[in-house]
């Protein structure tokens, strides 16, 4: 029987029969076309080996599953010249070669894949009757053809985690249209000046601060401009920020109380202002210092009761050189800024002394060379 309106065929394939089982409806369709082209040479054969059975998966029909039981032939190639003898028929606008799903079947799980993800699409295809696994909506993401990268202008690269932790690539993306251009194997100085060279057009590559990108876009792409992009920008000043903190061991006041704030009286409801509200990272960078001056604390107080060094780097889990800084009257009072070394070799006492005993030097001269 032809195919029905509710379940459509190409042309040359029709439905012989329709029964169903616990799970799956199945679909028995058989091709009746007389010839097929052979996918070497192109060349239209009707001369049949044998048929064949495939079993592909279709589009499902009021939330049931249907599979095909789909008989196709298989041909002789009677072009002497060509290495393919026998092939199978090809259905090019029904289903590819060798797939177990439907092209309309693949495109809709190709769609629940984009809007989706592999386990959450997974769970929304088994409610809508399409028995696939996370790996197939993975896998027929791949089958889609990338669109050709055209001329780009603008370029950013970084790194990109295949398996993060593991192994790493390098992503490329078109600053101008924020669409991703190509996904490299490899973060090599060779794979990314192969990629330059093949795209001459590009003007200005945004990279981090790291070598491989720096020389790669040097040698590939030498009249391109080199920036920094935006958010490595702001991680470097965070981080270097971060860091003077805690260098220079800022305390964090303890919050007065509202009598104090005011000399002793209370503050109006008007006149309250609300704290300002802290970000993520500025929580934790407060915690860290928190922790060390209480860990510095710790230390100085131990050291007063008659604790050794050895002893209290044990038992704080810190270096013994660690625990001798914290006995330093510096930490109390600050860092001392320190003379510089060519402050130190232009004063006299220096330049005498450079050639002879430092007994005359005074100590800010003597611990600024020895501490330069």
């Amino acid at each position: 029987m032809p195919s029905h309106p509710l379940f459509p065929l190409p042309e040359g394939l029709e439905m012989t029969s329709v029964s169903e089982s616990s799970k799956v409806v199945l679909v028995r369709v058989t091709s009746m076309r007389p010839s097929s082209p052979c996918p070497l040479c192109s060349t239209p054969s009707n001369s049949v080996h044998s048929y064949y059975r495939r079993h592909p998966m279709d589009l499902p029909c009021v939330g049931r599953p249907i599979r095909l039981l789909l008989t196709v032939k298989k041909f002789f190639c009677r072009v002497a010249s060509c290495p393919r003898k026998i092939f199978t028929e090809r259905l090019p606008e029904f289903i590819k070669p060798s797939s177990r799903l439907t092209t309309r079947l693949r495109e809709a799980v190709q769609e629940i894949g984009f809007a989706s993800c592999g386990k959450g699409g997974e769970r929304l295809s088994c409610k809508l009757g399409i028995q696939v696994t996370d790996t197939t909506l993975l896998r027929s993401l791949y089958l889609i053809p990338l669109p050709e990268i055209g001329q780009v202008r603008v370029i950013g690269i970084d790194d990109w985690a295949w398996r993060k932790g593991q192994s790493y690539g390098s992503i490329l993306v078109n600053l101008e249209t924020h669409q991703i251009l190509d996904l490299l194997p490899e973060r090599t100085v060779e794979s990314v000046i192969a990629w330059f060279k093949s795209h001459p057009e590009i003007e200005v590559v945004s990279r981090d601060r790291g070598g491989t990108y720096g020389d790669g876009a040097t040698q590939g792409a030498p009249l391109a401009v080199q920036i920094c992009d935006r958010w490595h920008l702001m991680k470097n000043v965070g981080d270097a920020v971060e860091a003077y903190l805690i260098r220079t061991r800022v305390r964090i006041p303890d919050d007065p109380s509202p009598s104090e704030a005011v000399g002793g009286e209370l503050p109006s409801q008007e006149a309250e202002i609300p704290p300002p509200k802290l970000t993520h990272r500025t929580e934790l960078s407060q915690e860290r210092l928190r922790k060390h001056q209480e860990i510095w604390k710790l230390a100085k107080d131990l050291h007063a009761q008659g604790w050794s060094i050895h002893a209290i780097a044990k038992h704080l889990d810190r270096e013994r050189t660690t625990i001798r800084k914290y006995r330093q009257p510096s930490r109390e009072t600050g860092n001392r800024p320190r003379a510089s070394l060519a402050r130190v070799s232009s004063t006299p006492i220096a330049r005498t002394c450079s050639h002879g005993s430092r007994a005359g030097m005074p100590e800010w001269a003597t611990s600024a060379e020895r501490n330069p």
